[in-house]
């Protein structure tokens, strides 16, 4: 008994679950004639268009000059389920006519999706030049796509799409606080998200991270999972507190021994140590596991009060040579 009554709670909302999605589904699949249709999609009704089951459509080329020779012709099983099918429709992008009528039926389109995460506190786009966002800046999205036209769709108010976020350890989320990364509808050629991404928040932990969006819509991204056009290309971006482009300055304190040399009248030249001097070195550690080669700033100095054995001998030669002078003077 309880088997069965769990069973049928659990069927309940799974029958609400499809009843509230469904529909949602079905008006954004729903073509009126002269719009567009993208590559992968899948289930729409294009009667709107004139399009009957068992008929043809016919494609004259990019331009849509309607000619006496169709560069290509497709029949039509069943209009309230139509497959824009890659391998039916990829390369013949542009207007498809009915036949016999030659009357403009959709627009063929190959969807394009493209993200950009932008750091609203710091003002910067992430990209080839900047690949690191401080903790504690507060981030967003920019999406540019050709599949905001789905608002020109009866009950359509823009293109549902997934915002995919990859952190360290393989982290995946599907929200940023109280932001939905479902769903996320866009009906402008480029959608602004604004500041949502409080990245200080501690549930997003520093390190590595990927961001992506795709279009699920029509089950366009199982049909057609082509990176840039159903899905973007993967943004990177290293989350951290710290510049890892800025050189860490570190102090080394190096002792050196100076050496001096003195010499007494009558003996031999001798050698005496001398004070020890410290100097400061100064190394540059790059963000790269390389080191430079530590550079002294200063040389060890000679022991104060110590003369060369040179300069005291002259001195010596001197004294004597005047004490000579004298005598043959006197």
């Amino acid at each position: 008994m309880n088997k069965i009554h769990i069973a049928r709670l659990s069927g309940i909302p799974v029958l609400i679950l499809l009843s509230l999605v469904l529909p949602a589904m079905a008006a954004c699949g729903t073509i009126p004639a002269g719009e567009w249709v993208f590559i992968g999609e899948e289930g729409l009704d294009i009667t709107g268009t004139g399009v009957t089951a068992g008929s043809q459509i016919a494609y004259y080329g990019p331009g849509g000059s309607v000619s006496s020779v169709p560069a290509a012709q497709v029949t039509v099983a069943d209009p309230s389920s139509f497959y824009v099918a890659p391998s039916v429709f990829l390369g013949k992008t542009g207007p498809w006519f009915t036949l016999p009528e030659n009357n403009l039926a959709f627009y063929v389109g190959d969807p394009t999706i493209q993200v950009r995460i932008v750091d609203y506190t710091s003002g910067f786009v992430v990209g080839r030049d900047a690949t690191w966002v401080p903790k504690g800046d507060i981030a967003g999205f920019r999406i540019d796509t050709n599949l905001w036209v789905f608002s020109h769709r009866k009950g359509c108010t823009g293109v549902p799409l997934t915002i995919e976020i990859t952190g360290p350890g393989g982290l995946s989320f599907s929200s940023l606080g109280g932001y939905r990364l479902g769903d996320v509808v866009v009906s402008t050629p480029t959608f602004e998200s604004g500041p949502v991404w409080a990245t200080g928040s501690g549930e997003y932990p520093i390190g590595d991270y990927i961001v992506s969006v795709r279009c699920e819509a029509n089950n366009m991204h199982d049909n057609y999972p082509v990176t840039g056009k159903s899905q973007s290309e993967q943004v990177r971006f290293l989350l951290q507190k710290v510049n890892p482009l800025i050189a860490t300055m570190t102090t080394t304190a190096v002792t050196e021994t100076a050496t001096a040399v003195t010499s007494t009248p009558g003996t031999t030249d001798r050698l005496e140590s001398g004070t020890t001097v410290e100097t400061s070195v100064m190394t540059t550690v790059p963000s790269t596991a390389e080191t430079v080669p530590p550079m002294l700033s200063a040389r060890p100095t000679r022991a104060p009060g110590l003369l060369p054995a040179t300069l005291f001998l002259a001195l010596i030669s001197a004294v004597l040579v005047l004490h000579q002078r004298r005598e043959r003077q006197g």
